[in-house]
């Protein structure tokens, strides 16, 4: 089951089906973005084997422009995804899939248009590379969503700021791990 009532920070266990609609969902966003997307990858904690995440697949869209993609956007939207305010990047554009159940409404995906090759590209990548490369990394950054996720009172948010300082720290491992390959 995937989706996360907004208003709420919900850890779900690990989920055989997360790479199978991560796979559904880019082969959608193929046919979206076509030869305008350098490549298209399933990101986030959904991503890593075995954690426990919020049940949201995240999914970035590496383009070769931000530019020209009025057609795409339009396509993204007719299937469903609204675009929403993304706080970390003034450049990169975030689509979400909501729908709504029994009176709240209902996130299920997370698209991240952003360039390809790009920093974030990589921050995004690469760190789902090493998470399940080493799986006690991953363990230790579960532990840490699953703290977060106690202390931070449904604010994503304070759950998202709660982890800034040790996504700074692993993104440093990252890097000289990706570097070192």
């Amino acid at each position: 089951m995937i989706g996360l009532t907004r208003g709420t920070v919900r850890l779900a266990d690990y989920s055989v089906r997360w790479p199978e609609i991560a796979g559904e969902t880019i082969r959608q966003l193929q046919g979206i973005f076509g030869v305008k997307a350098a490549d298209i990858q399933h990101i986030g904690s959904t991503a890593i084997i075995g954690i426990k995440a919020k049940p949201i697949i995240d999914i970035a869209v590496g383009v070769h422009t931000l530019c020209d993609l009025e057609k795409e956007l339009q396509m993204l939207r007719e299937a469903g995804y609204r675009e929403s305010h993304n706080r970390f990047s003034t450049t990169n554009r975030l689509f979400v899939m909501e729908s709504e159940a029994d009176g709240s409404i209902i996130r299920t995906h997370q698209i991240h248009i952003l360039p390809f090759d790009s920093e974030q590209w990589h921050h995004y990548v690469d760190f789902r590379d090493y998470m399940n490369a080493y799986p006690e990394k991953a363990r230790e950054y579960e532990t840490l969503k699953i703290a977060n996720a106690a202390e931070c009172g449904n604010s994503q948010r304070v759950y998202t700021d709660g982890k800034q300082a040790y996504m700074k720290r692993i993104l440093n491992e990252v890097q000289t791990w990706t570097e070192s390959r």
